[in-house]
């Protein structure tokens, strides 16, 4: 059973559990909610306005173990919201009260937790059993799983809120089959102690690993500690790696736009939107008065790491170096959406189009990924390059009649779609063209041209995409001449201005020389960009292999072995200046794993300034999968893989930071289309950042949320710890992009291709649910999932039904539709551990003049017989009894009461060896 606090389903109001976290120490967790200010927390009101804890008599709280009194000695508290919604108030607020013990409690004994009405009601209690199995939130694990001939790492530490972290009682744990419950490996926990805040108290000293890379038998296991109980189960699986390539795989095929997103490749669906041509603001009159309003507000935002800009600020029309030249409409239809809205971007378009072919070209195996169960799946082109391919077909549309590239398509009378499907989306319009986003679009093109799968898949496209390449450079060099290189850059949004236009430009160049050999585009990428080692292009100062710059140097050190250009045609001092800045930049990242209690490379100078926010796990990892080519160093795998881990869950907060991967999913996310579909989970494969500073303001809580946590956030001293920072509610913090997603499954697919699941032929698999003629409002009814690959012993099954919270669950599902007549939809996902999913919806009629149902059946106390008959509330039926199934007789006329639920009882029946019943609408 997985508990509700790490589970799929939210935990309600009121809810409680108690956690034996050690021998001597309990956690009674408590979920409460407030009103908007002034109110107080309806319960455990013990944090003043000064963020002091008033900490409860201990005198009126009694510890029951065995039935016998056990003194609490020391108390703590830690409070945070875990749920808040983004469009009504429904705020739930975790709370969890530490009480230390005086005596250690037994393995196996019975605890209960009580009190004088002060703390609780005397009706209610926290009681657990000491089990050796039970579940403990202190100990974290990858989810999803751990590759049998892999690293296999996880880790234990609990933060304590007041009382600090929690001492681990032992240093041994041991892997446990969850089957049999038999002990499959023993080992030895480690002190890994994080390195890096310079607040006081340092946090995460007191996080231990248990490393058990050795065993390596396939099967679903717990990681368990003497004293302290399990973790959550997982599985060892030669799949994992393939499941987190095709769940990030799943979640870029979500993101196209202009596409019908359709089953059976996802439940996720939308029609293809987005279709009609996009307006060209040539004036700023209506109906272009938001646009260029808001164009003028990002515009004269600039960077304080950017020189001040020459050309005049883009903060009307007739600012604008580059006019328009297209009048009226544009086609711009297809594409990804650029993150958790439906808008397209040039640059970030351009960014994932260059991760894709990358990996296909250069990461071995990747390429030859033809089996991640999108639509094209199956048809001998490499998967990645069909994302890539619908990406860049949407960038050539594009550009405008004289060569420059238009930044984006966004709604025409406002920034976000907040409210509506994409298919229900808003008119949309393209916004000026800038030398920016015009470079990257031309380096993007041009490293498809000179793709060899890319060539050899498209070879016709492939020339038509060097040809657009070569005319947006023509753009571009136009556009130097006549305003010079620092003149010809204006800003428009934050997209492209790191380092403004430089690094596009240093891309630009590289990709052409790279698709065309012309010695020409080599001398303007040493002129732009002499040397990559310097520090001047990291981004500030120190994150090396940032956008473009980044993105010149992986393929000008690939070009030779990837097969664009012969190594005579490669520079071989700058060759070596390439590849020196990518294995340091892979170590770089490895440190920083290294660094990190739990693994994952979440940088040390942010910790040093406190930050945090948009920082996700695997795309770190790809630096070093990329650093690995060209040394394969078994410790950039190893950090690689912790660095999954942390994605998949094994964090202080046990939660999955990918949509559609683990057991605690989170549901609100910073996604237009997850807000307005249908469904309580969000789609698949969004990857969520993994740590962030804080609550953000929204327009339902305001800073109410920031004002709940105890201990506060923002203090100086001992605040609440960054990694245990999570919330399920919109935080724009954690709004991932497309690129995030292409960089994660990149790093995912290349360790995936490693494995023997890499091989395997697949496209998609068929499910159907099977449901009943019809049912009757308000009562149980169940459906039936039939799956054509009936090997489901392995796989997770996820139900959801129309108003209905989402559980896992097996083949058969029972809910309870509302009171209302007519439709209600039900869908269940199905995924195996190498991530390959199935998808199924249908819907069920509800209606008034469905057939009563029999249920329950079951022996009478006393003899005889009883079951429950539903119907329709305060409707008269007949129960009839037949010994042969063709003689009926009459034994009771029911009308049944408000619930439509009434129990039965035949008397009669114990005195049979064999009755029939049935019911019908009395005449």
């Amino acid at each position: 059973m997985i508990p509700a606090a790490a589970d799929i389903q939210t935990p309600e109001i009121g809810y409680q559990t108690l956690h034996i976290l050690a021998p001597q120490l309990l956690e009674l967790f408590l979920v409460n909610t407030k009103q908007p200010d002034p109110a107080h927390v309806d319960m455990w009101d013990w944090v003043d306005d000064k963020q002091n804890f008033i900490a409860p008599d201990t005198s009126s709280i009694q510890v029951i173990v065995n039935g016998q009194n056990n003194i609490v000695t020391g108390i703590g508290f830690k409070r945070r919201p875990v749920y808040a919604p983004f469009l009504e108030w429904d705020l739930r607020i975790g709370n969890d009260l530490f009480l230390q013990l005086s005596n250690a409690i037994p393995e196996g004994a019975s605890v209960q937790v009580l009190n004088n009405g002060s703390l609780w009601p005397t009706n209610s209690s926290f009681s657990a059993t000491a089990s050796p199995l039970r579940f403990n939130p202190a100990i974290h694990v990858n989810q999803e799983g751990y590759l049998p001939a892999y690293p296999k790492k996880a880790a234990v530490g609990y933060y304590l809120g007041n009382l600090g972290e929690m001492p681990i009682p032992t240093n041994t744990f041991t892997i446990v089959n969850t089957a049999n419950g038999a002990v499959v490996f023993q080992g030895t926990l480690t002190l890994r102690a994080d390195i890096g805040y310079t607040y006081e108290p340092t946090p995460y000293q007191q996080v231990y690993e248990a490393d058990f890379s050795s065993f390596t038998s396939p099967g679903q296991y717990y990681l368990a500690v003497p004293g302290m109980g399990a973790s959550l189960p997982f599985r060892v699986d030669d799949g994992v790696a393939l499941a987190f390539a095709r769940t990030y795989a799943l979640g870029m095929f979500e993101q196209r736009s202009g596409f019908d997103v359709a089953m059976p490749f996802t439940r996720f669906t939308h029609a293809a939107d987005h279709l009609a041509p996009a307006g060209v603001p040539t004036n700023a009159s209506a109906p272009y008065a938001f646009t260029w309003m808001t164009v003028s507000n990002y515009a004269t935002q600039p960077s304080p790491d950017n020189p001040p800009q020459i050309a005049p600020m883009l903060t009307n029309y007739n600012a604008q170096l580059y006019p328009f030249v297209s009048q009226g409409t544009v086609s711009v239809s297809g594409g990804h959406f650029e993150a958790g809205d439906y808008n397209r971007v040039t640059y970030n378009s351009a960014q994932l189009i260059h991760t894709l072919v990358f990996a296909a070209d250069s990461l071995p195996g990747v390429g030859a990924l033809d089996n991640l169960g999108i639509p094209e799946s199956g048809d001998g082109i490499s998967d990645a390059l069909q994302e890539a391919k619908w990406e860049a077909d949407f960038l050539v549309k594009m550009q405008d009649a004289d060569g420059g590239f238009f930044y984006s398509v966004y709604p025409q009378y406002r920034e976000y779609e907040i409210d509506v499907l994409p298919e229900n989306g808003d008119p949309q319009i393209v916004w000026p063209k800038n030398t920016g986003c015009t470079a990257a679009a031309v380096a993007a093109l041009a490293q498809c041209a000179s793709s060899p799968r890319f060539k050899l898949a498209y070879p016709q496209v492939a020339s038509n995409y060097l040809a657009r390449a070569l005319m947006g450079w023509q753009f571009l060099t136009n556009a130097i001449a006549r305003y010079g290189l620092e003149g010809s850059y204006q800003k428009v949004q934050h997209f492209d201005d790191d380092f403004t236009h430089h690094d596009e430009l240093s891309w630009a160049a590289c990709e052409l020389y790279l698709a065309t050999g012309d010695a020409q585009y080599q001398t303007m990428l040493f002129t732009w960009f002499p040397d990559p080692t310097a520090s001047s292009t990291f981004r500030w100062g120190w994150q090396r292999m940032y956008a473009c710059y980044g993105n010149a140097i992986r393929d000008y050190a690939f070009a030779v072995r990837n097969g664009r250009l012969t190594n005579a045609q490669i520079q071989q001092d700058y060759l070596a200046k390439c590849i020196d800045v990518i294995t340091n930049c892979g170590d770089d990242v490895l440190s920083w794993s290294e660094d990190n209690a739990y693994g994952t490379s979440f940088p040390d100078i942010t910790k040093a300034y406190s930050g945090g926010g948009w920082y996700f796990s695997a795309d770190q990892a790809f630096d070093m999968v990329v650093a690995y080519q060209f040394n394969p160093d078994s410790r950039y795998v190893d950090a690689v893989l912790r660095n999954l881990n942390y994605e998949g869950g094994c964090n202080p907060v046990n939660a999955a930071f990918v949509t559609g991967l683990g057991w605690k999913r989170q549901r609100n996310i910073v996604d237009q289309y997850s807000l307005n579909d249908r469904r309580v989970l969000p789609k698949d494969g969004v990857p969520v950042a993994n740590i962030q500073p804080g609550f953000y303001a929204i327009w339902v809580y305001q800073w109410e949320l920031t004002a709940m946590v105890f201990p506060s956030d923002n203090t100086n001293t001992a605040p609440y710890p960054f990694y245990d920072r999570w919330c399920d509610d919109w935080n724009v913090s954690t709004e991932g992009s497309t690129t995030d997603t292409g960089r994660g499954f990149a790093a995912a697919a290349w360790l995936a291709a490693q494995t023997s699941p890499a091989a395997q032929r697949w496209t998609w698999t068929n499910a159907t649910i099977l449901t009943p003629a019809a049912g009757l409002p308000s009562q149980p009814m169940t459906v039936t999932l039939n799956v054509a690959d009936t090997n489901l012993s392995a796989a997770r099954i996820i139900w959801e039904a129309d108003g209905q919270e989402p559980e896992f669950g097996g083949t058969s599902y029972t809910f309870s539709p509302g009171p209302a007549p007519g439709p209600y939809w039900v869908e269940a996902e199905v995924q195996w551990p190498d991530g390959r999913r199935a998808f199924a919806m249908n819907s069920v009629t509800v209606s008034t003049n469905a057939p009563p149902q029999l249920s329950n059946p079951q022996k009478a106390a006393g003899g005889g017989f009883s079951f429950t008959l539903a119907g329709v509330p305060s409707a008269t039926y007949v129960v009839l009894v037949s010994t042969d199934l063709r003689n009926w007789s009459p034994i009771a006329t029911n009308t049944l009461p408000a619930s439509g639920v009434l129990l039965v009882t035949d008397p009669q029946a114990a005195s049979l060896s064999r009755r029939y019943y049935r019911a019908m609408g009395a005449p």
